[in-house]
């Protein structure tokens, strides 16, 4: 079967650069190659906070403590990666800066 073409939006390639914890690193590579092959692996964000929810509906997926926010596309067999998060930070100031 034909993997998906996994898609970073630029803000996740430089929050991704800013990671400096090798085990983040690694967590997050592997999920994102993890993607490719089952990008249904993850569930529809849905948080209590109505502040913490993107403009539009995302999957999401934890690679440790780090959240990947992510569309799917299966006509196109793409997956757009559009946010990662630090999953401690504070729920109310998610998808900004």
């Amino acid at each position: 079967m034909d993997e998906f073409r996994v898609i970073l939006a630029p803000s996740v390639i430089e929050k991704l650069a800013t990671l400096t914890n090798r085990d983040d690193q690694r967590h997050v590579r592997k999920r994102l190659l993890a993607l490719a092959t089952a990008p249904h692996f993850g569930m529809v964000y849905d948080p209590i906070y109505d502040a913490a929810r993107p403009d539009h509906e995302v999957l999401v997926t934890y690679a440790g403590h780090i959240g990947i926010y992510y569309t799917c596309d299966d006509a196109n067999r793409t997956v757009c990666i559009e946010y990662v998060e630090d999953t401690r930070r504070d729920p109310l100031g998610r998808f900004g800066d």
